[in-house]
């Protein structure tokens, strides 16, 4: 008889560690989509920028040829149907390559994520607490799952230098991570624990 208390506590560290591992995955996930919507959204910027560049110069130079101001009509011709290319091969690329949308499905899927990791949290907290039963943790468990896997589904592709981004943030910036300082500062002064306070 006595075994089996152990054992159930040995069956409630499998489920506890197996949480904490899809706990890990999700945020790196939610972290990699969120840098890879970093990374198409400036994309975008420039694309937009050099864009717009080039019109202005594209409207400056066909004004300078039709007044002409420029010297040699023939090399000002060919500046402005070059640089009319260079728009129109722009203004194609933009169709072709929206990473504008591509970036704002990232960040929807990282939305959805965000959901999970912190369901997760709490799930690992409600377990290491005794707050929840195992069953009802697995039930919890399987759900968290199975949302996973609906955003994975519903996921754009990323990429190594978005996971290369996410995993530098995580582990040497600890963006996902606070001081138990850091956290007081965002609460209200009568929800704080102020154990910041005595290394003053």
């Amino acid at each position: 008889m006595a075994i089996e208390p152990a054992a159930k506590v040995e069956r409630e560290d499998y489920l506890l560690a197996q949480v904490r591992e899809a706990f890990g995955r999700v945020v790196y996930s939610h972290k990699t989509h969120e840098k890879q919507a970093d990374i198409c959204f400036r994309r975008h910027r420039w694309q937009q920028g050099v864009l717009v560049a080039f019109t202005a110069v594209s409207t400056g130079t066909f004004l300078a040829s039709v007044l002409g101001v420029l010297g040699n009509q023939v090399l000002t011709s060919l500046a402005t149907s070059f640089i009319a290319l260079v728009v129109s091969a722009l203004s194609l690329a933009s169709k072709s390559f929206k990473f504008s949308e591509e970036s704002e499905a990232h960040r929807k899927i990282a939305s959805r994520l965000w959901d999970v990791r912190e369901s997760y949290l709490s799930l690992i907290a409600d377990l290491m607490s005794g707050a929840t039963a195992p069953a009802d943790a697995r039930v919890r468990r399987d759900e968290l799952q199975e949302a996973t896997r609906a955003a994975y589904a519903d996921a754009p592709r990323t990429t190594s230098k978005a996971y290369g981004r996410a995993q530098n943030g995580l582990k040497n910036n600890e963006e996902l991570t606070f001081t138990s300082r850091e956290i007081d500062l965002f609460l209200p002064e009568a929800l704080r624990l102020n154990e910041g306070e005595a290394g003053r």
